[in-house]
């Protein structure tokens, strides 16, 4: 398991050019009991002021320049979409790195199995932030050949996923709910 500081997490963001930080008060209240967690879990704190802590902003920040990474894939259809506009909720976020093996090919509704193990679907802007702060502090790029559902809802029924960040920048995409891929599983939330 990997478990960043929230002084990490801000130099992370410092070096992503993302403008939020957590108050004094907030670094000392901030731990996680990370008791039989997974290896392949992710855990990051992010601030009470999640102004602007949205897939929409950090798009704006980042940009879709595929030749300076981490960068978003130039995908225009969600632009006005609500699940874009919508800020991080503060406080820890343990996110497994990989799809869950059993999720693979799948559709969203596997996802109702997750929550007798502890688990559920993450949002798009966690993974966003899980695959970007990661790939800022060690320069690997999680998920290249893989999407995970997230539990934002798109438009015309369809339910987001992110993932196949690589060369070309994240990819953020829709999917009908019974649509089911070998590229496709879900990178599981902690529930705690």
């Amino acid at each position: 398991m990997i478990s960043l500081s929230p002084d990490e997490v801000e130099r992370r963001f410092a070096l992503l050019g993302i403008p939020n930080r957590f108050m004094p008060q907030e670094k000392a209240s901030l731990t996680t009991n990370i008791v039989d967690i997974p290896g392949d879990v992710i855990a990051f704190p992010t601030p009470s002021d999640a102004s602007g802590l949205n897939i929409l902003n950090l798009r704006r920040i980042l940009g879709t320049d595929p030749s300076k990474q981490p960068s978003f894939f130039d995908h225009p259809w969600y632009l006005e979409a609500p699940f874009g506009q919508k800020d991080c909720p503060p406080g820890w976020h343990l996110l497994h790195s990989s799809v869950l093996p059993d999720s693979i090919s799948q559709p969203i509704h596997y996802a109702s199995s997750l929550r007798s193990r502890g688990l559920e679907l993450p949002s798009a802007i966690e993974v966003t932030l899980l695959l970007f702060l990661h790939y800022v502090g060690t320069g690997e790029q999680l998920l290249q050949k893989k999407h995970t559902w997230c539990k934002d809802q798109a438009s015309m029924n369809r339910s987001v996923t992110v993932g196949a960040f690589g060369r070309n920048g994240l990819f953020i995409s829709g999917h009908p709910p019974e649509f089911a891929s070998r590229g496709l599983g879900i990178c599981a939330r902690i529930i705690g």
